[in-house]
């Protein structure tokens, strides 16, 4: 079956504004997620496994608002420095990775006079109205980290920045779990006009997802990574097989890779584990 395309409101969102900060160091050792004790079964390549994991975790940051982080291997230890942020800042996005699709209720450009809000109130029930949780918001400022990172509730309504730091959203609870992103690849447009990112879907939203796109075309759907959203397309028509993302003039080769590995590494594939 064909895939149908998904219309993006903007680009790829990347790289948050960054607050200050007089620099940071924090050191992990890294397990394996694969057995119980954190040891790496015989024949894994965990250099590899390792690196790939690193090179993540420094992009990560990166889209969440760390100025200039950088994170290498040396030896048995994961060294992550930056020049903003707090080790908790950092501790945090290196255990988090929560991918979820949730209904874009409203968004706005970040207000200049934004007030901010406080954590508790960046969720609610789902009977709380749109447009209260609109009105909270556009109070968001979208400076640095997210402190939700990660920890939100899928069950309710979400008040998130994109990862731009430029646009609010108001968010529906989540229709689909990022675990059930089968693949995320990169790809030249056969349209022509630069590259498009086709994400497949596994599990029970294999069959979850045409249900949904048919009752809701025309409406925005937020791929939220960490509480902070990567990307909010338009559907454009039921779609029963893969799901293209794309923008009007088409993604630029880097952004279609970096969006594709976004939607696909949302969780580490090993476990940093803070050196104290």
């Amino acid at each position: 079956m064909g895939a149908a395309a998904l219309l993006l409101i903007g680009g790829l969102l990347s790289g948050c504004s960054p607050d200050g900060g007089s620099g940071v160091r924090v050191e992990f050792a890294a397990e394996s997620l694969a057995s119980g004790d954190g040891e790496f079964p015989p024949g894994t390549d965990q250099a590899k496994l390792v690196g790939e994991a690193t090179a993540i975790l420094a992009q990560r940051l990166s889209d969440s608002g760390i100025a200039d982080p950088k994170a290498a291997v040396h030896g048995d230890t994961v060294v992550v420095t930056a020049k903003s942020g707090s080790p908790a800042d950092i501790e945090a996005l290196a255990a988090a990775g929560v991918l979820l699709l949730r209904p874009v209720l409203f968004t706005a450009p970040v207000a200049a006079d934004a007030s901010g809000l406080d954590l508790e109130l960046r969720q609610a029930n789902v009977t709380t109205p749109p447009a209260e949780m609109a009105r909270r918001a556009q109070q968001l400022k979208c400076i640095g980290v997210d402190p939700m990172a990660g920890n939100d509730n899928p069950t309710e309504l979400l008040a998130a920045c994109g990862q731009d730091g430029q646009s609010v959203y108001a968010l529906g609870a989540a229709i689909i779990n990022g675990n059930e992103v089968a693949s995320a690849k990169a790809s030249p447009s056969q349209q022509g006009g630069g590259w498009v990112v086709t994400v497949e879907f596994g599990g029970s939203a294999k069959e979850e997802w045409p249900t949904y796109t048919a009752a809701n075309i025309g409406q925005q759907v937020a791929y939220v990574l960490d509480s902070r959203v990567v990307t909010a397309p338009i559907i454009q028509s039921p779609i029963s097989g893969p799901t293209q993302i794309s923008t009007a003039a088409g993604f630029s080769q880097a952004e279609a890779e970096h969006l594709a590995t976004m939607l696909t590494t949302g969780a580490l594939p090993v476990r940093f584990v803070p050196k104290k």
